[in-house]
């Protein structure tokens, strides 16, 4: 009974902790809100991510429907929020039509880099194409995933000793098992 009670431990210890992280940061809300068709120009980009980002390597860049920034290049967390960027918007280089947003990011997490693009209007008579909801989070973006070699490596070797370690457990188990069944008889 000892036996069991410490393979349940072991078992326990190596695969009941911390799960894997697999889902990468994404946009849950912006302000002005994503799709919005606005009066006048905005001066500021503030959106909210699902998870801290790295500031070193994250950023928005805002362009105009012929693709010229209209940005300051001065992406930055808001107000010390790990989880919010603003960059600032020259609002003289803005007239009216649509705006895309494009979120390249970091997350402090599993350092996933992820990306994707939001669309707001400023006095537009077409307002902008909304972009994809998720469930419970109005207005969200779909984000594009990038990895790289190494990480996929690392996540199979991962995958690899612990398929071999239940392996041997399961047979040290059933050899536990036998020696208990012959030492009866």
């Amino acid at each position: 009974m000892r036996k069991i009670v410490l393979v349940f431990a072991l078992l326990l210890a190596l695969f009941g902790g911390h799960g894997i992280v697999s889902a990468h940061a994404v946009v849950t809300a912006c302000a002005p809100l994503i799709g919005a068709n606005l009066p006048q120009p905005p001066a500021l980009l503030i959106c909210q991510f699902n998870q801290p980002l790295d500031e070193s390597k994250s950023t928005i860049t805002v362009t105009d429907a012929q693709g010229q920034r209209v940005d300051k290049n001065d992406t930055k967390f808001f107000e010390g929020d790990k989880q919010t960027l603003v960059v600032s918007l020259d609002t003289t280089k803005m007239k009216a039509g649509i705006y895309t947003a494009h979120w390249n990011v970091t997350d402090t997490l599993d350092y996933g880099n992820t990306f994707g693009d939001i669309q707001f209007g400023v006095n537009t008579v077409v307002p902008p194409t909304p972009t994809p909801a998720l469930p419970g989070v109005a207005m969200t973006p779909t984000p594009t995933q990038t990895t790289d070699a190494t990480s996929d490596l690392i996540s199979r070797f991962l995958i690899g000793a612990g398929v071999i370690v239940l392996a041997a457990l399961g047979v040290l188990f059933w050899r536990m098992r036998t020696n208990q069944n012959v030492e009866q008889e």
